[in-house]
């Protein structure tokens, strides 16, 4: 793996799990850390602002021009500095098309990744969540669909733990226990920091 001046860790999960309400609850709480929090679908969406394509549209555009605005959105996290939290899709549905969101070739051009946290739901967890999140535009996937895609982004953090030699933290971040959750999220992230640099 590419040695950069950076640290990273993975936060992956099917859209509407709590990536993003977890990262949250961390950014900020410990100033010292001095956390970079990055979302890839974020940065492609500004890579393609030229092109007026909202972030909920990226997937719908032809490969090449998905792997050209990833590559530019790698490259721009691999000039930060510091710890920095990638919050991202293993995978992306399309209409039961499935597009790999972190390429296993090139998740090292982005830096030194660390670990990942891989936050999971249930497919009912998922829909109750998707129904009350009127932010977004996300896909009307019904509980086969959100399955499939689990066990997929399941498959997909296993390879890359794997292959880069990085431990996996699994959270389900249950309906209800959002606290709970909350409390190992943290505990992952510093363990994650703390051991880095013994890997």
């Amino acid at each position: 793996m590419a040695k950069g001046k950076n640290v990273i860790i993975l936060v992956l999960g099917s859209p509407g799990a709590g990536k993003t309400t977890l990262i949250n609850s961390v950014n900020g709480s410990e100033p010292e850390n001095g956390f970079k929090v990055i979302n890839i679908g974020t940065l492609m969406a500004e890579e393609a602002k030229g092109e007026n394509i909202q972030r909920d549209r990226l997937r719908y555009l032809n490969t090449a021009s998905i792997r050209q605005l990833r590559k530019r959105a790698f490259e721009r996290i691999a000039a930060m500095e510091g710890t920095i939290i990638v919050d991202t899709h293993a995978t992306v549905e399309k209409g039961n098309k499935f597009i790999f969101g972190l390429p296993i070739n090139d998740l090292q051009y982005m830096g030194t990744i660390q670990g990942i946290i891989y936050v999971d739901a249930s497919p009912d967890e998922l829909i109750k969540r998707r129904l009350v999140d009127t932010a977004r535009k996300r896909e009307a996937d019904d509980e086969e669909v959100l399955n499939l895609q689990r066990q997929l982004n399941l498959s997909v953090v296993t390879m890359y733990g794997s292959t880069y030699d990085i431990p996996v933290y699994i959270l389900h971040n249950k309906e209800g226990k959002l606290n709970e959750a909350e409390n190992d999220f943290k505990s992952f992230i510093n363990d994650i920091l703390e051991n880095g640099e013994s890997r």
